[in-house]
């Protein structure tokens, strides 16, 4: 049987995570042996939810656009 590995992306809320966690579920069911790695954003939900579910996590900085003031959005 092949071994996978697979990246999953996602989170901030329940809606987001539990489903990918779904899905990571079924696909390690389907194929046991394949390696799944998380990513999210470091001090969201996910970063408690996702281990809690038995995955391994790595979290990124993460931070939403100033939409008010377009140009703070970007680091010269």
């Amino acid at each position: 049987m092949k071994k996978y590995k697979i990246i999953i992306s996602g989170g901030g809320t329940g809606g987001h995570i539990f489903p990918a966690i779904s899905i990571a579920n079924a696909f390690k069911k389907r194929y046991p042996d394949s390696d799944i790695l998380f990513v999210g954003a470091i001090g969201r939900m996910e970063m408690e939810r996702v281990p809690a579910a038995g995955y391994p996590i790595v979290g990124l900085p993460v931070s939403g656009l100033d939409r008010q003031n377009l140009f703070n959005n970007f680091k010269i």
